[in-house]
């Protein structure tokens, strides 16, 4: 692959990253989902006990989020940073998510993750974050929150 062709790979792939965020705070869930591919997984390795620690499929990926819209009045995610990796189908990102839920409380984490986009859609997403601040963030409420096991 050409340095040519590589760099508008990377920029194509880049734009996919940004739109995950970018829907994500508009609560654009079906669009959020629509940049997973169809076998698409979001691994959560350092999820709390009950709370899951991958998501196969956009289905499962859709399932996950779709009650974000009842349970959190905004979402932002500054000091959004991303960072190439040599192969331009990764990337690496550095953010910070404020969350203030519709509950009244907020929930505000430091998260890193690796993309892994293939033909334009997200294939791997892996989401590094402290699972005791989303604990107390939700506290029984956190399956609810996020559809786990329903």
């Amino acid at each position: 692959m050409s340095s040519s062709s590589s760099s508008a790979v990377r920029e194509e792939h880049r734009a996919v990253v940004r739109a995950f965020f970018a829907r994500l705070e508009a609560f654009d869930i079906r669009g959020f989902t629509e940049l997973f591919a169809e076998g698409g997984r979001q691994v959560m390795p350092f999820s709390p006990e009950g709370f899951p620690k991958l998501l196969e499929g956009r289905a499962a990926i859709f399932n996950q989020y779709r009650s974000m819209p009842e349970n959190f009045a905004s979402m932002r995610f500054p000091d959004l940073v991303v960072h190439d990796m040599v192969d331009p189908s990764r990337f690496f990102v550095t953010y910070r998510g404020e969350i203030r839920l519709r509950s009244g409380g907020s929930y505000n984490n430091t998260y890193a993750g690796l993309f892994v986009i293939q033909n334009g859609q997200i294939a791997e997403y892996h989401e590094y974050f402290d699972p005791i601040v989303l604990q107390r963030a939700f506290g029984d409420a956190l399956g609810a929150s996020y559809n786990v096991g329903r």
